[in-house]
């Protein structure tokens, strides 16, 4: 009987994997591109990683970033940013409109060794600098380059992205809303919603998300609105939201979510759907944001237990992305993406802008990364 050989076994780390419900010491096998089956004979191993002490887990997915690098004033290199943080799969939030999409498939998304997908911005321009914003009155969507879009891109565009609240839609108040969900009706995908600093009632907006959309930053707390009610506690509107299939992407930032609003939604149970950085070139390796692990870190420290903080972060995203059993999970025939993180035990100290503070005892510091089979970053001082 020929040894089944293997390219890397990651031995006995905790792997944990919300997936498939896994929480458990374990070897994980990696074959060409895909994790492995364990197996059940002879074997031959070209190289073993020794994860004792740390957590396996699947490759992290962070489902809004800005990475129209070289193409926005935001935009970051899709590999570099990622593959240090455990990341081996993104999403894009809309840096690239109508005008410009097919430049950010060719020039990022083609190119980029992680797997990335993106939400077209409704706007001609997209995000492509904070000197000015995007033009979100409904009668500039060029529609007639959407429908292109949709038909050629189909694989890349998970759906539209669009921005209102006071620095954004200003004047026109909740009409990008309104024309972007005619636009995810016409489409039959969902619609990203930023809401920031809204200068209307959440109350108001709500109504137009359906099932599958996607309320980003939805700690956020500035202007007079955010989805707590007078009361302080979560609105009815974004209850009823979220039971009917609506999904609240915490998408941090730099002052598009407030720890002390989040520690409050967190208390009643409100946890987000997803965990995302919005990182852009002014918050990645700057004060208060640092990554995709960090970002995790809060969450722990507030209270979200282990394995949904996992889950927020792989397994929901995956299948956001239409890529649920490919990515996201340690499952054999799953695309070998792999974080080997340590959990490491001592004081931190969490900041955001708007004056919030909390304190946790654990941070999430990455490994060892595999993408696709392939050994793509490691930690200086891991063999050692």
């Amino acid at each position: 009987m020929q040894p089944m050989p293997y390219d890397f076994v990651i031995r006995g780390g905790r792997v944990i994997d919300p997936a498939r419900g896994i929480d458990r010491v374990e070897d994980v096998y990696i074959r060409h591109s895909k994790i492995a089956p364990p197996p059940e004979g002879p074997c031959e191993i070209a190289e073993e990683i020794d994860a004792a002490g740390c957590l396996v887990l699947p490759g992290l997915i962070d489902f809004h970033t800005h990475l129209h690098w070289r193409h926005s004033d935001v935009g970051l290199h899709p590999d570099l940013y990622t593959l240090p943080m455990g990341i081996t799969a993104a999403v894009d939030a809309g840096s690239a409109g109508t005008c410009n999409y097919e430049g950010m498939v060719h020039s990022t998304i083609a190119g980029a060794m992680i797997t990335v997908k993106s939400f077209l911005n409704v706007t001609a321009t997209g995000i492509i600098t904070e000197v000015y914003f995007e033009n979100l009155d409904p009668e500039r969507f060029d529609v007639h380059r959407m429908d292109y879009l949709f038909e050629r891109y189909s694989d890349e565009i998970l759906g539209l992205k669009v921005r209102v609240g006071k620095r954004f839609s200003g004047p026109l108040g909740l009409a990008p809303l309104a024309g972007a969900r005619k636009l995810g009706d016409r489409y039959g995908c969902p619609i990203c919603c930023h809401i920031v600093w809204p200068e209307q009632d959440l109350d108001e907006a709500m109504p137009y998300f359906k099932p599958g959309d996607i309320l980003c930053h939805c700690y956020q707390n500035q202007g007079d609105y955010n989805i707590l009610d007078a009361h302080g506690r979560i609105r009815r509107s974004v209850r009823e939201a979220r039971e009917r299939g609506v999904l609240f992407d915490c998408a941090s930032g730099r002052k598009n979510h407030s720890l002390e609003l989040t520690r409050q939604a967190l208390a009643e149970g409100f946890f987000p759907d997803i965990i995302s950085t919005d990182v852009i070139t002014e918050s990645i390796y700057r004060k208060s944001l640092f990554g995709l692990p960090r970002t995790m870190s809060e969450y722990l420290a507030m209270g979200m237990p282990l394995s949904e903080v996992i889950r927020a972060v792989t397994a929901t995203p995956a299948r956001l992305m239409r890529m649920e059993g490919e990515i996201g999970t340690l499952a054999p025939g799953a695309l070998a993406d792999v974080a080997v993180m340590r959990l490491r035990e001592g004081p931190t100290v969490f900041e955001d802008l708007v004056g919030g503070r909390i304190e946790g005892e654990q941070l999430f510091i990455p490994q060892v990364t595999f993408k696709a089979g392939r050994l793509a970053f490691m930690q200086i001082d891991f063999l050692f």
